[in-house]
């Protein structure tokens, strides 16, 4: 009797329990969906927060608002797609705006120098002859122009002004103008629409070269060509292309079963800048799915500290090591030393010996990166999203970690009023992507 009643209470929990263990584990997969030729729209609205300490032991925060659109004209490749980007507007609004134009007129200057010299009008006598030279030099001067975002207070024999011809708008109009002239990048996406390479790379490198190359001393063209190609040339399609695969769109998590309100793992996105590299994690959590409608995701993204510290060292050494060639190739060189080293500028010595302090502030800090999304994907062109992140960048030092103990011991009541310094950014951008009729 007891028998039966245990197998009929253990055959009505299992019959029970099967419709719920199978709703528990229903599982939805996002599948790549676009058509073999679209064009896109995609536009940006960005609010900044940047918290920075002042010389006070106090901080303060500044915002900025923007918006960006552009878009995207994508057709199918033999192994992917292939896409091309033009900037439609950039919009930006800043505390500081409007812009302060101060202009320095052009001047001639003549400096005259006077050298007096005695000598004897025969070498018998005492007698002298007083000799006077008056040299003149001219040098001339063009007027120039300097855009400054803070109000201050004009130089003295400098005149400062609003000028209506540089109001904020004409300057995002200015800023779009640029965009527009350096070219439309043009980029190689694999079959799930992640960018792989900026196929015209090289042109945008040369028109970016070129609109600086416009805007600075003639006199110095062969020099500040040499320093551009340094920090430029080692930019490679792929390593550009790197960045681009860090935004939400780029990296949903097709072809992975999705159930609801379960975190997924994302697979790792790694960018890369003159040999530094930083790998993105990640987690994808399907929120709610509408069949053949709208898939709704809650993604996640964020950097382990100890790789953000590599990457942080690999990245400012890299920089050091090209200012220092760049400083070398335009600065005057100091006395060789006879056995020594090739002779460096004063200013690049200096920047070389501050080089361990510098890594050593980086590898004392506290660094984080998260990004947290909400993200709506149409499940028919999955190219067609929309994203709400909220990005935190967040660092934090205390200067007492810089010190040795013999400075802290040297001085213990300066060092107990050390405080630790933070720099915090918050990001939040919504992203909309439409289909261009």
């Amino acid at each position: 009797m007891y028998f039966k009643t245990f197998v009929s209470v253990a055959a009505v929990v299992a019959a029970t329990s099967l419709p719920f263990a199978a709703h528990a584990q229903e599982t939805h997969t996002l599948s790549p969906q676009f058509p073999d030729a679209f064009k896109t729209r995609t536009t940006t609205v960005s609010d900044v927060q940047i918290t920075l300490p002042t010389g006070q032991s106090g901080s303060e925060t500044k915002s900025s608002h923007g918006t960006m659109a552009w878009t995207t004209d994508t057709h199918k490749t033999a192994d992917g797609y292939h896409g091309t980007i033009a900037i439609e507007s950039i919009n930006m609004t800043m505390p500081t705006l409007p812009v302060t134009v101060t202009t320095t007129p052009g001047s001639t200057t003549t400096t005259s120098s006077t050298t007096t010299s005695s000598s004897p009008t025969t070498p018998a006598t005492a007698d002298t002859t007083t000799t006077t030279t008056t040299t003149n030099s001219t040098t001339t001067t063009g007027p120039s122009v300097t855009l400054s975002t803070s109000a201050a207070a004009p130089v003295a024999g400098q005149a400062s002004s609003q000028t209506p011809g540089m109001s904020p708008a004409d300057i995002q109009q200015k800023i779009t103008g640029m965009l527009k002239l350096i070219g439309n990048p043009e980029l190689s996406y694999d079959a799930q629409m992640r960018p792989q390479r900026i196929d015209n790379l090289d042109a945008l490198k040369a028109n970016v070269k070129t609109m600086i190359m416009m805007a600075s001393n003639a006199q110095n063209a062969d020099k500040m060509s040499a320093i551009l190609d340094l920090f430029l040339n080692d930019i490679t399609p792929e390593s550009a292309a790197s960045f681009l695969r860090q935004s939400p769109r780029t990296r949903l998590p097709f072809g992975k079963p999705l159930a609801l309100h379960t975190a997924v793992p994302l697979d790792g996105a790694t960018f890369s800048l003159y040999g530094a590299t930083l790998t993105m994690d990640g987690t994808a959590t399907l929120d709610s799915w509408e069949d053949g409608k709208v898939a709704h995701l809650t993604m996640t993204s964020s950097a382990r500290e100890a790789d953000v510290h590599q990457f942080a060292d690999t990245l400012v050494d890299a920089i050091i090591q090209k200012a220092l060639v760049a400083i070398n190739t335009s600065a005057p060189q100091s006395a060789p030393q006879p056995g020594g080293p090739a002779p460096v500028s004063a200013v690049a010595g200096e920047i070389d010996q501050i080089r361990p302090m510098i890594h050593k502030v980086i590898d004392n800090m506290t660094l984080r990166i998260t990004q947290t999304c909400k993200v709506d994907v149409d499940l028919n062109d999955n190219a067609l999203t929309q994203s709400d992140c909220a990005t935190d960048v967040y660092g934090r030092i205390d200067p007492s970690k810089l010190m040795t103990d013999a400075q802290l011991k040297a001085n213990p009541d300066a060092a107990a009023k050390l405080q630790a310094i933070v720099v915090s950014e918050k990001i939040h951008s919504v992203t909309t992507t439409t289909l261009v009729n």
